[in-house]
């Protein structure tokens, strides 16, 4: 089997990462190439484990017509059987390299991204996704919540659609610190400082939390409103207690040293960040929207919330005995059915159908 990978972001970011955890969990016998931008971290990654030769360039979330011919040449020449694209750019790449050579699409979405756009440019959007789904022999979901938002607004037909749901390395043995009732609370939050990711809610639950108990909140992530952000905690009066750190190489480290895992996400596909934070036994509390919840049953595995107000009750109100009862349970729920290894051991298994043509 034969496959180009394709992504136009190889930034810090969840779509990046599921990419490198495929690529590092491939079966004997694949024959693997990547078609990503040349940004850091990832793109080195992906270089470190196939090889430099395996990896074409393309543009940081653009298309161009340059790059798709270059690719549509490397299908060609290399007899590629299966282009499998990640995300909404990518997969026009993806979709348009079936019209143009013998490869057969697969693409992921990783979530519906509509929840800013208006409704001319939501009409638009989904258009041309009906369109590029008839040249689409599978799309994955990452979550079933999400298969059913899509086949909602019919963007493919319904029986090419399958749900894979994320998948993460869960560690052999956790180390974290204990909560105790009168240390503070550590908080820790991975985010984009964009629409999505909504940093201003972030911000308001530390406000909200402020004198109703201790608590470090360290929040790890880019994005062109990070000054903004960090001219807003100081204006607060949160310095003392917010750490906004921007992009580091790896958010495992900090995570064993956070008691919560905090989410102020719009919407999400499957969240890997969240999913990450549970298998190191973090609790997570997360707004309650699609993505959040498929992974928090709530007082379960988590806690979700609506609003700032609610997040910081319910942060305020979290004991050493709710903590641990939720961390472990949160942890047992990634290790019962996310795991990397049967995330991609499922999306390989349907590379291999499709690039049988077993429609």
């Amino acid at each position: 089997m034969k496959v180009l990978f394709l992504t136009v972001r190889a930034d810090l970011g969840g779509g990046p990462e599921h990419l490198y955890q495929l690529l590092a969990n491939h079966p004997e016998g694949a024959e693997i190439w990547v078609g990503c931008p040349r940004d850091e971290p990832y793109f080195s990654r992906y270089a470190e484990l196939l090889g430099a030769d395996r990896i074409v360039e393309i543009p940081h979330r653009k298309f161009t017509r340059s790059a798709l011919f270059r690719l549509a040449g490397l299908v060609r020449s290399e007899g590629i059987e299966v282009v499998h694209s990640h995300g909404k750019g990518a997969g026009l790449y993806g979709r348009l390299l079936a019209a143009l050579t013998p490869a057969r699409s697969v693409h992921t979405f990783h979530g519906l991204h509509v929840g800013e756009y208006g409704k001319a440019k939501k009409a638009v959007y989904l258009a041309l996704e009906r369109a590029l789904g008839r040249l689409t022999s599978r799309a994955i979901c990452v979550a079933e919540t999400e298969a059913e938002a899509i086949r909602a607004v019919n963007m493919i037909p319904a029986g090419r659609l399958v749900t894979i749901v994320n998948g993460v390395v869960v560690p052999d043995g956790i180390e974290r610190p204990a909560l105790s009732e009168t240390g503070p609370l550590k908080i820790l939050a991975v985010s984009r400082y964009d629409h999505q990711k909504n940093p201003d809610l972030m911000i308001d639950v530390a406000a909200a939390l402020k004198g109703r108990r201790a608590f470090e909140m360290v929040v790890l992530g880019t994005g062109e409103r990070l000054e903004e952000m960090r001219a807003r905690v100081a204006a607060e009066g949160l310095g003392d207690m917010v750490d906004l750190k921007g992009g580091v190489p790896s958010s495992r480290p900090y995570m064993r040293a956070a008691h919560v895992f905090l989410s102020s996400s719009r919407w999400e596909g499957m969240p890997l960040a969240v999913l990450e934070a549970m298998s190191e036994g973090l609790c997570p509390v997360v707004t309650d929207v699609a993505g959040n919840h498929d992974l928090v049953d709530h007082d379960r595995t988590g806690l979700l919330y609506a609003g700032a107000d609610e997040a910081a009750t319910l942060l305020a109100g979290l004991g050493p005995d709710r903590f641990d009862v939720l961390s472990g349970a949160a942890r047992a729920f990634v290790e019962d059915g996310y795991s990397v290894q049967t995330m991609a051991r499922r999306t390989y298994a349907l590379l291999q159908e499709v690039a049988a043509h077993d429609d």
